[in-house]
């Protein structure tokens, strides 16, 4: 990316860090650099990432023009790799994955009330991984080496959340609700969690019958896992709309819902705003 960047006479600023805008009647024309340089363009594009909510502030601050837009919540799913690939390549009970075969995958998703249910960078042969990005929080992603090879499977399980949703946060955060929001359900897992990355988890089952886990099945996420009510911690409309995803999705997938499928939380998609 960035050779191409530069091939087309673009200029790529390592340490340098926007701390300000210049706009014109409102709309964003320009950023400022910490070393107070002002770089001006006939478009600003901000590929803030999920770690750039001070950013988000100082726009809202700047009086530049943000609207809501939708989001997902949720938390990462876990099986064991060989459950999935029993399931999605039909083998026969305790039949190993032939080797020429790579780790299988899924895709799942459903509308509940108008709300999008769905599975979400799914990661064959993966990893849970911490992905906070403040002392306060618990934040989990997945990922996958190139060989596919951890004994596990996870994928983002995410709700659809509207503007509407994040209201209760409104008034005090105006169009910076759906920030709030995320943030509320991150700082919920760290103190769900009892310290540290540790992250906390349900099975499958049990939280379909909102029960606390009396233990949790083996993880790949490295900072381990704390049983929790995460029935209790989600919004109730998140809760109710996954449950009938996973339940939707056992029968497509059958035991996806099972004994052994582990839930962490939360996963908090990135911040959506349109800006102009």
């Amino acid at each position: 990316m960035r050779v191409s960047i530069l091939g087309a006479g673009g200029e790529v600023r390592f340490q340098t860090k926007v701390v300000g805008f210049t706009t014109d009647g409102g709309r964003l024309r320009g950023v400022v650099t910490a070393a107070g340089e002002e770089i001006a363009g006939d478009a600003v594009i901000l590929e803030t990432g999920h770690s750039a909510r001070d950013i988000y502030r100082l726009l809202a601050e700047k009086k530049i023009l943000l609207e809501r837009k939708p989001f997902a919540v949720g938390v990462r799913i876990e099986h064991p790799q060989p459950f999935i690939d029993a399931r999605q390549y039909h083998l026969r009970k305790d039949e190993a994955r032939p080797a020429l075969l790579p780790a299988a995958r899924y895709a799942v998703a459903t509308k509940i009330g108008e709300r999008g249910v769905h599975s979400f960078c799914m990661c064959p042969g993966g990893f849970i991984v911490p992905a906070s990005t403040e002392n306060d929080e618990v934040v989990v992603n997945g990922m996958s080496l190139a060989r596919r090879d951890s004994p596990f499977a996870n994928s983002g399980l995410v709700v659809t959340v509207e503007p509407e949703d994040t209201e209760a946060f409104a008034a005090e955060h105006g169009v910076l609700s759906g920030i709030a929001y995320q943030k509320a359900l991150e700082t919920a897992a760290k103190r769900a969690g009892g310290g540290g990355q540790v992250a906390p988890g349900q099975r499958v089952a049990d939280f379909l019958e909102g029960r606390i886990s009396s233990d949790l099945p083996a993880t790949s996420y490295f900072p381990g896992g704390k049983p929790a009510p995460l029935h209790e911690i989600l919004p109730e409309g998140v809760v109710s709309r996954m449950r009938a995803g996973l339940k939707l999705f056992d029968r497509k997938i059958p035991g996806y819902a099972g004994k052994e499928a582990l839930l962490l939380g939360f996963e908090t998609l990135g911040d959506r705003f349109q800006i102009e």
